[in-house]
């Protein structure tokens, strides 16, 4: 069979799926190699890239920053600290746009990720990664403490005015700001009662902070049935968060998490770091009241490296790419264009996100690449590209440097990450390294799910030719039922096999 007939015919096939009857399909297969698209279908058209956009960030963000940069969140005094140790004045935390002030840094300096993220919540599947979510706001308090402090009279304040913050992401919800404790979420593990009518039980939450409280009204509902628990979110008249937990979840489920996002990322590390400083042996006094023009970047000015109590310094930004690549973190990827405005554009405030993208165009630029063929809101997903301008710009990534670490952050075929499930027997198990992307919509007509869904990046094909390649399947109906974004991921895995086993 000549070569791509086979790859034809399989996508031909894939498509006679009912889901399908409507949606329209774009493909584009590059050789590394020859430098030239061998095949393509409908490759010049604009698809929702969904989280396949994160190669365009991540790989912004290691051009412009090096994957050796580090990020330094540090604390600061504003007053002097007395011979019985009580500080005259407050501790700020100054946010540096870190996204992993949490317990993903592992004894080795790598950072530690599960396959389904607990960002996704609500899947049997979703977990948090083991440990304290507050370790590293624990090393900072001990730090503070080995320096002397051993009482703090004013306010424990965290500065989060490096850019301004943006609001829930548009992919899981989670707050995006310059201060990130935990991912900016709380996690609350839920299981059913014995029987249907029972109430439902809260197992954990983590972390457990004055910040929220958690009123539970979580019923089980009936055996097999669809979760419809929900969190509504109050406020306790002081600034923390009253949480009621209601709605139901099937007798059958086993313990799931579900994830609390925090309304004001800067309020919580607050109340976070208090805890961790009051556990280290600090004690911290009731401050005032925060008056309705409170500024906490009014605190800038005065930060003087005298007056440096404790500090953070990350892994190297290379870990936190392969995290945002493998789980497909949104919160980390919406960051980075922040970051690079702020490190690589020199603009603080309210420029960073567009000097980020600024950054990222002279990138794209001067890879020589057809940039008609993008647009970009965000560092997550919300974006247009081809599958012509994707494979393009996985050409150039190909050439970096630093392309050993973009593909050691990719999901890798039926192994891990966001493709640990799909196309498991196939052939190309292992040999396919790629980001998943995924958007879409409930579809309260069917009760099932309008999907698109995309897969782009690298194989080492059978034949030993070196492929980028792009897939984007674009408003697929799935019935009820039917787990669509499953299903239009294993239909791109069965094509990323198709490209592998060509000729």
């Amino acid at each position: 069979m000549p070569a791509t007939a086979a790859l034809a015919l399989t996508i031909a096939s894939l498509l006679r799926d009912p889901a399908y009857a409507h949606a329209h399909y774009g493909l584009a297969v590059y050789d590394l190699d020859r430098h030239r698209t061998i095949y393509s279908v409908a490759a010049d058209r604009l698809y929702d890239p969904a989280s396949t956009t994160k190669l365009l960030t991540t790989g912004m963000t290691l051009g412009a920053l090096g994957p050796q940069f580090r990020f330094k969140t540090p604390v600061y005094r504003t007053g002097d600290i007395d011979a019985q140790g009580t500080l005259h004045g407050d501790l700020v935390l100054v946010a540096s746009g870190d996204a992993n002030l949490s317990q993903r840094i592992a004894a080795d300096g790598t950072l530690a990720f599960e396959d389904e993220d607990h960002s996704y919540d609500g899947s049997p599947r979703t977990k948090a990664v083991p440990g304290d979510p507050l370790a590293v706001l624990r090393d900072l308090a001990r730090q503070a403490y080995a320096r002397g402090i051993r009482r703090v009279d004013g306010r424990v304040v965290v500065d989060a005015s490096l850019f301004p913050d943006a609001g829930p992401e548009n992919g899981t919800g989670v707050d995006v700001s310059p201060i990130v404790v935990n991912d900016n979420i709380v996690d609350v593990i839920v299981a059913p009662g014995k029987h249907p009518g029972d109430a439902a039980a809260i197992l954990s939450i983590s972390p457990a902070t004055p910040y929220a409280s958690f009123v539970n009204k979580a019923t089980t509902g009936a055996p097999r049935a669809d979760s419809t628990l929900s969190m509504t979110d109050g406020d306790d008249g002081k600034g923390n968060r009253v949480v009621t937990v209601s709605g139901s979840v099937a007798s059958t489920d086993p313990p799931t998490l579900y994830a609390y996002r925090v309304p004001s990322p800067p309020r919580f590390a607050e109340e976070a770091f208090t805890l961790a400083l009051r556990d280290a042996g600090v004690a911290i006094a009731d401050p005032p009241a925060d008056p309705p023009s409170f500024d906490r970047s009014a605190y800038a000015p005065s930060y003087r490296s005298e007056d440096l109590v404790a500090e953070h310094v990350s892994p190297p930004i290379r870990e936190d790419v392969r995290v945002t690549l493998k789980v497909s973190d949104n919160l980390h990827a919406d960051l980075m264009p922040y970051v690079v405005g702020v490190y690589a554009g020199k603009t603080t405030g309210p420029g960073a996100l567009q000097a980020g993208f600024d950054v990222e165009r002279a990138f794209l630029l001067g890879q020589h690449l057809d940039i008609t063929g993008a647009a970009q809101q965000d560092g997550a997903g919300t974006a247009a590209f081809t599958p012509s301008f994707m494979v393009h710009y996985l050409a150039a990534l190909w050439n970096q440097s630093w392309f050993g670490d973009i593909h050691r952050g990719l999901p890798i075929l039926g192994v891990d990450g966001t493709l640990a499930t799909i196309a498991t027997t196939s052939p190309a198990k292992g040999k396919v390294f790629a980001k998943t992307g995924t958007s879409g919509m409930d579809n309260y007509l069917s009760r099932g799910d309008l999907v698109d869904k995309g897969l782009a990046g690298y194989m080492t094909t059978r034949a030993g030719h070196h492929i980028a390649f792009c897939s984007y399947i674009g408003n697929a109906v799935y019935p009820h039922g039917v787990d669509g974004s499953e299903k239009a991921g294993q239909f791109n895995g069965a094509v990323a096999n198709a490209i592998y086993l060509d000729e």
